[in-house]
C-alpha cells in the first residue's frame, strides 16, 4: 500500500464525502480523485518519465494536493519547495535535482525562466491559474484537461521506491541536502500519526502550515487524506481571527501548527467570540512549546495542546505525546508505534535513563539517504540508526525531553534558517568585515533571527541598510530581525567563533 492507493480506496469508499474546501471551491473525494487522474495522465501525454523530478514551488491550494498524488502516480519524484525562495535559494535546489518541470504560479514563474536561460533547467514549466501559451509557460489546466480521467495502476510500487526530495539545511555548511524520502516512508508515517491522532473520515483538518514542508504534508494533508477526513485549505497564516472564524464555521476538529501559532491564538483578546466547541485535537511540533503557552491553551480553550517531534528525514514523525492519555510539560513524549529510539553518546553507546546525549532513530519512517551525497548518508546512517544530531534524555516511561537541537539551525516560526545561509549574504556586503547570525528568544517567533556585525575599519551604516540589502537575496523570514554592531568578535585561540558564547551576551545586553 502507498499513499495515491490508498487515496484511489478512500474515493471508492467515501466518492460523495468532502475532500477538500479551499475559498468556497468544493470537491468530493470523486472530483477530486478524477483531477488527480486526469493531471497525471496529462502529465504522461506531457512526457514526463517515471523517475523524473518535478519541482512544485507552491504555496496552500488544491493544485498542490492534485500535484503531489499524480506526480506519484506516475512514479515521478517529488520536489517540493518554498516558493517565497530567490532566485539564488531555487538555483541551488535546481542544480541538486535537475529537475524535468517545475509547477508554480504565475508571480514565481519568471525566476524559473530565468534559471532556464543560466542551466537549462528547468526544462519546463507549469503555471496555474494562467491561460499559458505565453513566455514559454504551460497551463496547468490545460494539462489537467488533456487528461483522461480514470488512471490504471499498472506497474507495482516497490516500498523502497523514492517518490520525494525534500531539501533541508540542517547541516554546517547550510548548503540544501534533499532527503529521499520512500513510498513506505510516506504511507507509515501518514497511518501513524492518523492513529495517534485518532483521525476518520468524521473529522475536518485546517490546513495553514505550509505544505511543501513534511509536517504539513504527513500530519495534515497525508493524514486526513488517507482515512478520508476533510481537509479545510488556507494559503497560509492570516492572523488568528482567521484560524478561528474557520474553526467556528467549518466545524474544524484537528488543527496542527507551530508553537507561534498557539502563542497567538492564545493572546488573541476576541478569541471568546468564536465557537470553538468542536475542535478536537490541537498539535504542536517544528519548535519546542514554551510551558506558559501549553497551559494558557489548556485554560482558555479547555483542551491540551499534543505536542511531537520530528525531522525532515524522519517522514517526520519521530515522538508524540499521547492525544488522550499522559502528556509531560516539556517532552516530546515516547517513540510512535513502529519507531525505535535511542539516547546515545560519542560512543553511539546507549546512556542510562535519564542522562542527556544523542537521539538517534531506527524505524519505516527513516529516510533512504541525502541524494547524490553517499558520505554525508553513511555518517548520519552510521550502525543502522539515524542520527538526529539533537540532544536529549529519556525518562523512565519512555519520555523524550529535548534540551538542545542540532548546533545553530534557528527555527523561525516553525521555518528553518541556517545562519551559515544568511552569514555568506552579509559577508558579501563591502562594509562587513566579520558577521555571526544567531537565534534569540522571541514570544511569538519562538525565535528571531539576529546578525552580529562587525565593519571593516572607519565604515559606518544602520541597520536598515544592511536589511535592506538582504532583500533580494534571502527569504523574508531568513533576514535578521535585529542587527547589532559590535567592536570584536569572541573566538577561540584557533580562530574559532565562540556563538554560543556571542549568543549569550546579545541575550543579556
Amino acid at each position: 500500500m502507498n499513499l495515491p492507493l490508498r487515496l484511489a480506496e478512500i474515493g471508492r469508499l467515501y466518492p460523495d464525502q468532502e475532500a477538500v474546501a479551499y475559498h468556497g471551491q468544493r470537491l468530493k473525494y470523486s472530483q477530486l480523485l478524477k483531477q488527480i487522474n486526469q493531471f497525471a495522465n496529462g502529465l504522461r501525454k506531457f512526457g514526463l518519465a517515471q523517475g523524473e523530478r518535478v519541482l512544485i514551488a507552491l504555496g496552500n491550494c488544491p493544485e498542490f494536493i492534485i500535484s503531489y498524488f499524480a506526480i506519484m502516480q506516475i512514479k515521478g519524484i517529488l520536489v517540493p519547495v518554498n516558493p517565497q525562495y530567490t532566485f539564488n535559494e531555487f538555483g541551488a535546489i535546481v542544480k541538486d535535482a535537475s529537475p524535468a518541470a517545475v509547477i508554480t504560479d504565475l508571480s514565481v514563474a519568471p525566476i524559473f525562466t530565468q534559471l532556464r536561460e543560466k542551466t537549462g533547467l528547468p526544462k519546463e514549466i507549469i503555471v496555474i491559474r494562467s491561460p499559458g501559451a505565453n513566455s514559454g509557460f504551460y497551463s496547468f489546466e490545460q494539462i489537467l484537461a488533456g487528461g483522461d480521467p480514470d488512471f490504471a495502476f499498472t506497474e507495482p510500487y516497490g516500498r523502497d521506491d523514492v517518490v520525494e526530495l525534500l531539501y533541508t539545511h540542517g547541516s554546517p555548511s547550510g548548503t540544501p541536502k534533499g532527503a529521499m524520502l520512500t513510498n513506505n516512508n510516506l504511507y507509515s508515517n501518514a497511518i501513524t500519526f492518523a492513529e495517534i491522532c485518532r483521525l476518520s473520515n468524521q473529522d475536518r483538518s485546517l490546513l495553514v502550515a505550509p505544505v511543501y514542508h513534511s509536517a504539513a504534508q504527513t500530519c495534515v494533508m497525508n493524514a486526513s487524506l488517507m482515512v478520508g477526513a476533510t481537509l479545510v485549505v488556507h494559503d497560509g497564516w492570516k492572523g488568528p481571527e482567521a484560524v478561528l472564524r474557520a474553526i467556528q464555521d467549518e466545524k474544524i476538529t484537528f488543527f496542527y501548527g507551530p508553537p507561534t501559532m498557539y502563542a497567538l491564538l492564545v493572546n488573541y483578546p476576541d478569541r471568546e467570540n468564536f465557537d470553538t466547541r468542536s475542535w478536537r485535537v490541537a498539535y504542536s511540533g517544528a519548535a519546542p512549546l514554551p510551558p506558559e503557552v501549553f497551559y494558557e491553551f489548556e485554560e482558555k480553550f479547555g483542551f491540551q495542546i499534543t505536542e511531537g517531534y520530528g525531522l525532515t528525514e524522519t517522514s517526520p514523525v519521530v515522538c508524540s505525546n499521547p492525544v488522550d492519555g499522559l502528556k509531560k510539560v516539556g517532552s516530546v513524549g515516547p517513540p510512535i508505534p513502529g519507531v525505535e529510539v535511542k539516547i546515545v553518546d560519542y560512543e553511539d553507546k546507549e546512556v542510562p535513563v535519564g542522562q542527556v546525549g544523542e537521539i538517534v532513530v531506527r524505524g519505516p519512517n527513516v529516510m533512504k539517504g541525502y541524494y547524490n551525497r553517499e558520505e554525508e548518508t553513511s555518517w548520519v546512517m552510521r550502525n543502522g540508526w539515524f542520527h538526529t544530531d539533537d540532544l536529549a534524555y529519556m525518562d523512565g516511561d519512555g519520555y523524550v525531553f529535548i534540551i538542545d537541537r542540532k548546533k545553530d539551525l534557528i527555527i523561525r516560526g516553525g521555518l528553518n534558517v541556517h545562519p551559515r545561509e544568511v552569514e555568506d549574504v552579509l559577508y558579501n556586503h563591502p562594509k562587513v568585515f566579520d558577521v555571526a547570525v544567531v537565534g534569540v528568544p522571541d514570544p511569538v517567533w519562538g525565535e528571531e533571527v539576529m546578525a552580529i556585525v562587525l565593519l571593516r575599519e572607519g565604515e559606518k551604516m544602520d541597520p536598515q541598510e544592511l536589511q535592506d540589502y538582504c532583500r533580494d537575496k534571502l527569504a523574508r523570514y531568513k533576514i535578521p530581525r535585529y542587527i547589532h554592531f559590535v567592536e570584536e568578535m569572541p573566538k577561540t585561540s584557533s580562530g574559532k567563533l565562540l556563538k554560543y558564547e556571542l549568543k549569550q551576551l546579545m541575550e543579556n545586553a
